[in-house]
């Protein structure tokens, strides 16, 4: 894998406005190694499904809440396979989701479903198969594929801080989402790497 440097190197190359979000003393998670465990994906998994529709800080007070109870992230597969609504609730968890949650979580344990079968699939192929699972769409896929498994080429425009970065740091009309994905492929084979940097460019 190339060095966060030559990377920087190249994505500015390509598009000299992404000097002003790259930030070389911050290193970008999906360059680093990955854990491809049952329990970790899962963990993953089960973040994104928490994020979706609400603000990141209403979704991180929900999942710190909901991960202090499980202990190790090893353990949060079997807690929530075994998690009631009652408590789900108490920790401001949405009925769906937990059903979401709770639902995947025994699928795997049951061994009717392998996250780690993704591996394997390309970004489209993944995006699907994911997207099959109940409560799953393109967003929590596409989440799931950045920070779990850490592919460097993924984009969603689904993502409203994404749109919104775009715009700020582009003067592209918000509602423009054709004229945002064409900026995007500009940044290929790196497009996630710079999704971050935009996530951290508006302190989300």
């Amino acid at each position: 894998m190339l060095s966060q440097k030559k990377i920087f190197a190249e994505l500015v190359h390509k598009d000299k406005k992404l000097e002003l979000i790259l930030d070389i003393d911050k290193k970008c998670p999906f360059l680093e190694k990955r854990q491809l465990s049952e329990e970790l994906l899962f963990f993953e998994l089960s973040q994104s499904i928490v994020g979706q529709q609400i603000s990141a800080k209403a979704a991180d007070a929900i999942w710190n809440r909901l991960i202090s109870f499980s202990g190790k992230k090893q353990s949060f597969l079997k807690f929530m396979s075994e998690s009631d609504l009652k408590w789900a609730r108490s920790q401001g968890l949405s009925q769906r989701k937990h059903e979401y949650i709770k639902e995947i979580a025994i699928k795997i344990l049951s061994q009717e479903l392998s996250l780690k079968s993704v591996e394997n699939m390309s970004n489209g192929e993944a995006i699907n198969f994911l997207s099959s699972l109940k409560g799953i769409g393109p967003w929590t896929s596409e989440m799931f594929l950045m920070f779990a498994y850490r592919r460097l080429d993924v984009f969603s425009i689904g993502d409203i801080a994404l749109r919104r970065a775009i715009t700020k740091l582009y003067a592209v009309d918000s509602k423009n989402h054709e004229k945002m994905i064409k900026i995007s492929q500009i940044w290929a084979p790196y497009r996630s790497i710079v999704c971050w940097y935009l996530w951290e460019y508006l302190g989300v």
